[in-house]
């Protein structure tokens, strides 16, 4: 298959390895053009356009058989919630707009924070929990991202949790201290929320998989078997393991507040296979 990659970031570059080993080619994207050299090690083509720039990704993505959008918003480009809204709207809805105009097969990589604080419907979350916290900018965002992916048939969106352990990525400890340098001590999302976390190499398993078993419509993407400590306790562990003051949660992007189900995934055959990378910091330490 030609396979065309909105983002060639950490994600963007270990795709592309593994579908070239499979015999796919691989047309990438970057905003950057002093990039293009590096990731033409990884992609048999590298184009420089925006997500927002539909036409010439038409162009670029002109016979492709799927589009795999893994863009993602900058955190330190969303200081403030206006601009976020700037932000997440340009880098999220219109590249998957254009994406889903280039081709019907479109795969994005999707949150969390669309189900908001989760409801208040017993049970876990699912794919078919309401969506929520609408006028938060990375909710409502990713929300109309999804839409406009969902409006052709093949449409696929994976809904992650938090990413860690890509090349060169924050640790979750390096994260809270730049809460304290960049944001004066202040998280942006609930305390209460179980941390959910998935390795990247679990997301780009999760995409091959969608990709290899054509699924379509919404799934969930983490461990369904373990239920993660919330923001709350991890960050206040890590605050005292590296003798830092504990963080303000200021429930601006709200997330679930009880176990998602991954089960609709897991029955087409995925797992992850990274642990939660913080149990150990809420591991029963009693003799």
């Amino acid at each position: 298959m030609d396979i065309f990659i909105l983002g060639m970031g950490h994600v963007g570059k270990a795709l592309a390895a593994r579908l070239r080993a499979d015999g796919h080619r691989v047309t990438g994207s970057t905003t950057t053009p002093d990039k293009v050299a590096e990731l033409e090690q990884h992609a048999d083509r590298v184009v420089v356009l925006r997500g927002s720039e539909t036409s010439r990704l038409a162009e670029a993505a002109r016979g492709c058989d799927a589009i795999i959008v893994t863009v993602a918003p900058n955190v330190r480009n969303t200081r403030t919630v206006e601009e976020r809204h700037q932000h997440y709207a340009d880098v999220l809805v219109a590249s998957c707009h254009s994406a889903r105009l280039a081709c019907p097969r479109v795969i994005f990589l999707s949150s969390f924070s669309v189900y908001g604080d989760g409801g208040s419907e017993e049970g876990p979350v699912s794919e078919e929990t309401p969506t929520g916290n609408s006028e938060e900018p990375s909710s409502r965002y990713y929300q109309a991202a999804e839409r406009e992916v969902l409006s052709n048939p093949e449409g696929c969106v994976l809904r992650f949790p938090d990413m860690y352990g890509a090349p060169g990525d924050l640790s979750f400890s390096q994260r809270v201290a730049m809460c304290h340098e960049y944001f004066g001590g202040k998280a942006i999302f609930s305390a209460d929320a179980p941390l959910y976390a998935i390795h990247f190499e679990d997301v780009v398993n999760a995409v091959i998989h969608a990709l290899d078993k054509q699924l379509h419509g919404k799934f969930n993407v983490c461990d369904n078997d373990n239920l993660p400590g919330t923001n709350k306790q991890v960050f206040d562990a890590i605050c005292r393991e590296n003798d830092l003051p504990l963080l303000e949660f200021l429930d601006q992007i709200k997330a679930p507040l009880k176990k998602i189900s991954a089960a609709r995934l897991y029955a087409t055959g995925y797992r992850v296979t990274h642990p939660d990378p913080n149990a150990r910091l809420l591991a029963d330490k009693r003799p």
